[in-house]
């Protein structure tokens, strides 16, 4: 009776360790709102790391590098065998994209490039999120994990879970970020970011 005690009892802690923000030893010693306003102001980084892209009808993997600027950015997502997929860059309001062979320019960025791909994309939102803070532009609900940083973030219709944080450059940032809205489902596991001067 007792080993099964300690069986469902190892097994519901599983599940809530599962559930919940993992930290690195150590941390920055910030409080969340000492870190948001942190990383707010950072307008310059890079960022390399792996993504998972479920649609409910296919699925895909690859690796990606983000460059972001103050008013521009640069996206590259490359294929399992290195050869590239997709290229974003410009500024917020107009991006071009380089996609099979083909480029657009985009003025209205988010709902054209939703419209091309066939899924909501809010890109303006996203060096935001991949930072691990919510898009100030807009209404969130937010939930902490108790070591005091973002575990879950409702957003533009969009559900992000943030799996587990890293220490870079003195700060914690997501190192494992599931996003999801209605079937299509991302994961995204950031290998390394490097803030700019």
């Amino acid at each position: 009776m007792m080993r099964s005690s300690v069986t469902v009892a190892a097994i519901i802690f599983g599940a809530l360790v599962a559930g919940c923000a993992t930290l690195p030893p150590g941390g920055d010693d910030m409080s969340y709102a000492q870190r948001r306003d942190h990383l707010a102001q950072i307008d310059t980084w890079e960022l390399r790391g792996r993504i998972a892209v479920n649609t409910g009808e296919q699925a895909f993997q690859g690796r990606f590098q983000w460059s972001q600027h103050p008013e521009r950015l640069a996206l590259s997502v490359r294929g399992p065998l290195g050869t590239n997929v997709l290229r974003v860059s410009g500024p917020r309001d107009s991006l071009t994209i380089e996609a099979r062979g083909e480029v657009w320019t985009l003025e209205a960025p988010e709902s054209q490039l939703s419209e091309l791909v066939g899924w909501w994309l809010p890109v303006t939102s996203f060096p935001s999120w991949l930072l691990g803070i919510p898009d100030p532009a807009y209404a969130a609900r937010e939930r902490m994990s108790r070591d005091g940083v973002l575990e879950s973030l409702a957003q533009r219709l969009w559900q992000l879970d943030y799996a587990s944080y890293q220490l870079v450059a003195g700060v914690l940032i997501p190192r494992r970020i599931d996003l999801r809205h209605d079937q299509l489902e991302f994961r995204i596991v950031v290998d390394s970011w490097q803030p700019s001067p």
